[in-house]
């Protein structure tokens, strides 16, 4: 999927020449699975968006049934900020995204916004062999990006009712949500994605919070296979990315 100068969806092209992160199997995943606020004037976050491929397909998803929604997007890297800009503007909903070239940390105290929905793909190598490209580090790695401060940040500009969506490997994720309770946050659903049936350990989780002691309630929860035992993709996983990808 990566090594393409372009990605073609159903209904957008997603440009990645100058990117610190390419699309990917994870934001695509998110992307689908994420819920939508589901009222007009909705407003959506994506943090460190990258090409822009989860605000676009939340942009996608949102005009099935509202005209009046924004879907922002925060990149500190400036490379790839302008692709996103590229690709926002050839996109349907130009009108509809809008992005923000700085660090969320620097984004959080000056948003007079609430949003309905913030949804991250972070990054996620906390003590690990840093990558020799700066950009790729940054995109990878938790250092300018702490899962406290996603969290800390998610909670001062969400909306009452709105919900964070993150796609975490296995063991990132139990650090996620530990942080996530602390600070008053509550699991939702859970979607735990395994590379292929019969593998033991999710491959990566998808968990959505809201804020608030949810902790006696059941959370609701599902597992997704991207391949079956014959290493072709299952009807859930064509089910779940068959609105974006061309393939399906």
């Amino acid at each position: 999927m990566a090594g393409n100068a372009y990605f073609k969806f159903k209904q957008f092209t997603v440009y990645q020449e100058d990117v610190s992160m390419r699309v990917n199997t994870d934001g695509v995943l998110l992307g689908a699975w994420c819920r939508m606020p589901e009222n007009n004037g909705a407003k959506i976050l994506d943090i460190g968006t990258g090409t822009g491929v989860i605000a676009l397909m939340a942009a996608q998803r949102m005009s099935a049934n509202f005209s009046d929604f924004e879907v922002g997007a925060v990149e500190p890297d400036s490379p790839s900020c302008i692709q996103a800009v590229q690709n926002f503007k050839a996109s349907p909903w130009r009108r509809n995204l809008k992005i923000f070239m700085t660090d969320f940390q620097q984004f959080v105290p000056l948003c007079q916004d609430r949003y309905g929905l913030i949804v991250s793909n972070p990054p996620y190598f906390v003590d690990s062999l840093k990558n020799p490209s700066i950009s790729k580090r940054l995109s990878r790695h938790t250092d300018n990006l702490p899962y406290e401060d996603i969290i800390a940040g998610a909670k001062k500009i969400l909306a009452a009712g709105g919900r964070l969506s993150v796609i975490l490997p296995y063991e990132e994720s139990k650090l996620f949500i530990s942080i996530a309770e602390e600070n008053g946050f509550s699991k939702a659903r859970i979607c735990r994605v395994f590379a292929k049936e019969g593998d033991e350990l999710p491959k990566r989780m998808m968990i959505e919070f809201s804020l608030g002691d949810n902790k006696k309630a059941e959370v609701p929860s599902d597992d997704l296979c991207i391949m079956d035992s014959n290493l072709e993709f299952t009807s859930a996983y064509k089910a779940l990315t068959g609105d974006f990808y061309l393939k399906f």
